[in-house]
């Protein structure tokens, strides 16, 4: 920025003159004029966001009996609903607006002997510098167990109700970082300066000059994380000792396991420069000798930086174990009932980075120059520039990763051990288990630029 305003600077000491009207009729200095207009807009924004969810559930039935006799438990429903939830935002907003019109008028006096002829310059220039820094963390760590786990030591007979533990578990992370910069500059210079006085010898022709300057500036940064870890335990583990039988009543421990995590990371950018230069230089005189001609200048830069950074990265962790683990050892005989164990495990890692980046550039000049003249002897003709320079540089950076990890364990392992008979229930032990992980990373930049310039030296 410091750079900026020094060279902004040098171009307004270089064209800055001030020149005190005469109203003299011989040996006069025509008159001068100078407009200069400077804009300076400065953006910085940091947003930071931290997000942070840890649970540990328990959820556990564990009875222990000891009986001489029989020993009888009713039905048992252990249900245990877990939910960790943790969601991370940072956003940046930054708009900047410049607008510059500048209008300038210059006559020139009505001098006859010695005029030097009128002076005029336009100096605009606009500089925006636009900063933003979004950073966003989400975690979620859950640790869910659901756990029945009765011991029975009975002299007689066992007889157990129905068990029924599920288990809902879920761990949820979102974290979310965005940037969004709008950056527009216009200016406009318009400049009328006539040269027309009534001078007779040694004149001076009309000079004029327009310089107009636009710098944008705009530097983002997103970084986006969320992790999310998981570890769901469902363990159905009955313990039974009896002298008699052990009769088991049916068993449905069902387990929903869900780890998500997703991390987004995006940048947005808009840029739009226009710079409109008209200038009307008249350069007609009455001078018939040592007449020197109009000179024009116009000078028109135009420069959009803009510098994009998105990361994003996703991991999701999951553990989830089923567990149906009756031990049975009886002196008699040995039922159990069915045993419906389903697992239901989804492990979800999504990481999205993108970076959109538009730059207009429209720049126009219109120049006319008259420099005719009833000059006969060291005549000076007219001169004219035009000077148009555009310059477009966009650089994008996206990174994406996704990690999904994923253990799913269900098992139905019973161990009998008896007298006499044993008899064994149906089973049913389904098992759905998902991993995914999706990783995406995109860049879009679009730059335009447009330059027209119209000149015309009479």
């Amino acid at each position: 920025m410091k750079s900026k305003l020094i060279a902004v600077a040098v171009i307004v000491c270089a064209f800055m003159w001030a020149v005190a009207p005469a109203m003299a009729d011989t040996g006069g200095g025509g008159a001068g004029a100078a407009q200069i207009g400077l804009q300076n807009a400065s953006t910085d924004q940091l947003a930071a966001a931290a997000a942070l969810s840890n649970q540990n559930a328990v959820n556990a039935n564990t009875p222990a009996n000891v009986a001489g006799g029989n020993i009888t438990s009713g039905p048992s429903s252990a249900n245990q609903y877990a939910d960790s939830n943790a969601e991370a935002k940072a956003s940046n907003d930054a708009e900047t607006k410049q607008k510059q019109n500048q209008d300038q008028t210059v006559d020139a006096g009505s001098c006859s002997v010695g005029c030097g002829g009128t002076g005029a310059a336009q100096i605009g220039a606009q500089l925006s510098d636009t900063q933003q820094q979004a950073d966003s963390l989400a975690v979620s760590d859950q640790n869910a167990v659901n756990a029945n786990v009765p011991v029975n030591v009975a002299g007689g007979d066992i007889t157990s109700g129905p068990s029924s533990a599920n288990q809902y578990a879920n761990s949820d992370a979102k974290a979310k970082a965005s940037n969004d910069a709008e950056t527009k500059q216009k200016q406009d210079q318009t400049q009328n300066v006539g040269g027309d006085p009534s001078c007779s010898v040694g004149c001076g022709g009309p000079g004029a000059a327009q310089i107009g300057v636009q710098d944008a500036s705009t530097d983002q940064w997103a970084a986006a994380a969320a992790i999310s870890k998981q570890n769901a335990v469902n363990a159905n583990v009955p313990v039974n000792v009896a002298g008699g039988d052990i009769t088991s009543g049916p068993s449905s421990a069902n387990q929903y396991a869900n780890s998500d995590a997703k991390a987004k990371a995006s940048n947005d950018a808009e840029t739009k420069q226009k710079q409109d230069q008209t200038q009307n230089v008249d350069g007609s005189s009455s001078c018939s000798v040592g007449c020197g001609g109009p000179g024009a200048a116009q000078i028109g830069i135009q420069k959009a930086d803009t510098q994009q950074a998105a990361g994003a990265f996703a991991l999701s962790d999951q553990n989830a174990v089923n567990a149906n683990v009756p031990v049975n050892v009886g002196g008699g005989n040995i039922t159990s009932g069915p045993s419906s164990a389903n697992q239901y495990a989804d492990s979800s890692a999504e990481a999205k980075a993108s970076n959109d980046a538009q730059t207009k550039q429209k720049q126009d000049q219109t120049q006319n120059v008259d420099g005719s003249s009833t000059c006969y002897v060291g005549c000076g003709g007219a001169g004219a520039a035009q000077i148009g320079f555009q310059k477009a540089d966009t650089q994008q950076g996206a990174f994406s990763g996704a990690l999904s990890l994923q253990n799913a364990v269900n098992t139905n392992a019973p161990h009998s051990v008896a007298g006499g008979n044993i008899y064994g229930g149906p089973s049913s032990a389904n098992q759905y288990v998902n991993s995914e992980a999706e990783g995406k990373a995109s860049n879009d930049a679009d730059t335009k630029q447009s330059a027209w310039q119209n000149q015309m030296v009479g």
